[in-house]
């Protein structure tokens, strides 16, 4: 996993003006650590967020996908039923 700050993940639109999902995942899945992948949802949203839903994990494991998710320029977003990790995308011109 790369240790430097990642920034924004960037997309292109396909030619329905929908967002690109398979570069999308691809990027946000190179900076989230493997052995977790298991433990999250992942969603696109057409808003122009990916959102990361944890299902279960450990304090030390919610710790280290917090600081992957902060890499790639995301925050975590306390819902009382939906908290979840939202990363914004950009758009590649």
């Amino acid at each position: 996993m790369n240790s430097e700050q990642v920034g924004q993940i960037s997309y292109n639109e396909n030619q329905f003006g929908r967002l690109n999902s398979k570069t999308v995942f691809s990027e946000v899945l190179e900076y989230l650590p493997k052995d977790l992948l298991t433990e999250v949802t992942i969603l696109l949203q057409d808003s122009g967020y990916v959102t990361v839903k944890p299902i279960r994990l450990a304090r030390s494991d919610w710790y280290r996908l917090d600081r992957s998710v902060k890499k790639m320029g995301g925050i975590w977003v306390s819902n009382t039923r939906f908290s979840h990790w939202s990363i914004p995308l950009t758009r590649l011109h």
